[in-house]
């Protein structure tokens, strides 16, 4: 091979990386671009967590999607307390709610498997049911396949409504 065929090889090996390299440069852009929004309303919230309930330090963020969309911060307060902060997208309204006075992610995940015996759990998030009524929202996978979801009360545990078959 001559020294002008591997110069021209090498060239179009360095076309075809920039190529590569300039692809995954505009898909990592378009998914910030897709992340502001989420970003946004994180930093709202805390902020209004910040203020109204004292959340110092940030756990988990969820955002739940009903009839209205509300956002929730699981932190800690400035006296160590664990909480959640619901606020909703469309209101004036923080509700908090110590994380001992009802039960925990992994229960909402147990109580649904137990009851559903889910093939797979997709996502549980924090949220309020009808604006008024703390719940976990348990994603899953049936058995057949499909999705459903389940919404167990923060209080007490109770399954208030599962949605099958999606």
């Amino acid at each position: 091979m001559g020294r002008v065929e591997r110069k021209t090889k090498r060239n179009k090996h360095l076309i075809i990386l920039g190529i590569i390299i300039l692809i995954l440069v505009i898909i990592w852009g378009f998914y910030m671009i897709a992340r502001i929004p989420y970003r946004e309303a994180r930093n709202e919230t805390f902020q209004m967590a910040e203020k109204y309930a004292k959340v110092e330090n940030i756990d988990n963020f969820y955002i739940y999607n009903r009839n209205q969309t509300y956002y929730t911060i699981e932190g800690e307060n400035n006296n160590h307390q664990e909480v959640f902060v619901v606020i909703p997208k469309k209101g004036n309204r923080v509700d908090i709610y110590e994380k001992d006075k009802g039960i925990s992610l992994k229960k909402a995940q147990q109580i649904v498997q137990n009851k559903y015996n889910p093939q797979k759990i997709k996502q549980v998030v924090f949220g309020m049911k009808s604006g008024k009524t703390p719940i976990w929202e348990v994603a899953y996978e049936n058995q057949q396949g499909n999705l459903c979801y389940a919404e167990v009360a923060f209080k007490n545990g109770n399954v208030l409504q599962n949605i099958t078959n999606l």
